[in-house]
């Protein structure tokens, strides 16, 4: 029997009390991170195993379905999944480990979208940091269908891949563009770094964080408009308060409007406004 693998993304109940993968974490890490360098990266961090995550990939494995986290609980996490009626352990661990990397015959980094490669892009997505995982034995594993005993192999991924507008990594020589701050580790970028302070679009960013999409619209915002919605470590909450209208005296002429025009005005008549 194949190992069998699904990724989707659900809900929690009680079996057999389950097992935090936390002594196989070196030989998980180990995998991990040498898929990762095989990739040809130049921004791939370097995998770290994160306890939490494991615990949570425990608390899920615990219910004995074979199933994805649709639950808040998972925003911001990844996953993937594998069953196997036989192999157990570090077999088991290795046999899924390839079984998801060898979705890579099947990807097209050109057309970014993962499809049926879904498993290897998060193995893979250059910006994830940490992974924790759990292994499980069910007496029966729902929705998998197998009627047998199997054991159920889980890993979270923080923070999670699979962004169908991104590439999973950048082509290029190792540590080549890895964050300010960070350092080479075997090929891979080490420590936290420090995000570029700029808007991806910056026609477009000081209009939308006028308009609160850096809370509304959070997750997209952070990759998008680090800039105007002030997410970059040590930036100031307050910019230079100013009028950048071109024309002097438009701005003091339609602050009656600093509310109901609020967009516009946020951006161009701060000072005026008294948005700054």
């Amino acid at each position: 029997m194949q190992t069998l693998t699904a990724l989707l993304w659900i809900a929690s109940i009680s079996y057999v009390r389950p097992k935090v993968a936390t002594e196989y974490k070196d030989l998980i890490i180990k995998l991990h991170n040498d898929y990762r360098k095989q990739q040809g990266a130049s921004n791939m961090n370097l995998l770290e195993w994160d306890d939490k995550l494991a615990n949570e990939a425990e608390t899920w494995v615990l219910r004995c379905a074979f199933e994805h986290n649709n639950t808040k609980d998972m925003e911001g996490r990844g996953e993937n999944l594998a069953f196997h009626a036989k192999l157990a352990n570090e077999e088991l661990i290795m046999d899924s480990m390839k079984t998801w990397y060898d979705e890579i015959n099947s990807y097209n980094y050109a057309g970014k979208a993962c499809f049926a490669s879904c498993h290897y892009t998060q193995i893979v997505w250059a910006k994830t940091r940490k992974v924790g995982c759990a292994i499980n034995t069910c007496a029966r594993l729902r929705n998998s269908g197998w009627s047998g005993t199997a054991n159920f192999f889980a890993c979270w991924y923080y923070p999670k891949g699979n962004d169908m507008s991104e590439y999973p990594y950048d082509k290029g020589a190792a540590c080549s563009t890895c964050l300010k701050g960070q350092t080479c580790n075997d090929q891979l970028c080490a420590g936290e770094g420090q995000e570029e302070c700029v808007d991806k679009e910056p026609a477009m960013c000081p209009n939308w964080s006028a308009m609160g999409q850096c809370t509304s619209n959070r997750p997209y915002m952070i990759k998008s408009c680090r800039l105007s919605c002030k997410f970059c470590q040590g930036q100031q909450k307050t910019e230079d308060c100013k009028d950048i209208w071109p024309t002097p005296g438009n701005c003091a002429s339609w602050k009656s409007t600093c509310q109901s025009n609020k967009s516009f005005m946020m951006v161009n008549c701060k000072k005026t406004c008294g948005l700054c």
